[in-house]
């Protein structure tokens, strides 16, 4: 007998095997298809992420758009650092220490209605406002501050204020 006779005899007794492997062939590869086709989906969810959208771009595209949006981002911030230091150098000019003393300047009065309110940015520059206020008449002063000095003689109460905003100044330094 001819072997392909004998190979058709052995098909047909071990058929149900034949099939049986034949399908089990074609369920794993019905599987594998599903897993490649999962995965070149998330593959094209990924690419299209990294091309931000953008159909029909290419990577030497993509890097010189990410470029332009780097270089536009350092000169966003190189205009923030320009306007940051505007900022801080009229901050130096800005009042940062506040000292008021008020005080009963004249017995009459009843109440400590007179103060001296010194004002300092952080040179120590600024001015010291005094007001008396009288039963029959009040009056208010103003002494320049120079360097945490007045070239003016100060009371006592102003004293006092400008101490109270060296304080405050020399507090925020620490």
């Amino acid at each position: 007998m001819p072997a392909w006779e004998q190979f058709n005899l052995w098909v047909f007794a071990h058929l149900d095997s034949f099939i049986l492997l034949v399908g089990a062939l074609l369920l794993g590869c019905f599987i594998l298809s599903i897993a490649a086709l999962r995965t070149a989906l998330l593959l094209k969810k990924r690419y299209q992420g990294l091309m931000m959208g953008r159909e029909g771009l290419d990577l030497e595209e993509l890097l010189s758009y990410h470029r332009e949006l780097l270089e536009e981002g350092i000169r966003g911030r190189k205009k923030i650092e320009a306007r940051l230091k505007e900022v801080e150098e009229q901050l130096l000019l800005a009042v940062t220490g506040v000292g008021l003393v008020r005080y009963n300047a004249f017995r009459e009065t009843g109440s400590d209605l007179s103060f001296s309110l010194a004002l300092l940015d952080r040179n120590l520059n600024g001015v010291i406002l005094t007001s008396l206020f009288g039963r029959e008449e009040s009056r208010c002063y103003g002494k320049p501050v120079k360097q945490g000095q007045s070239s003016h003689y100060l009371s006592e109460e102003e004293n006092l204020a400008l101490e109270e905003a060296r304080r405050q100044i020399n507090a925020r330094r620490r």
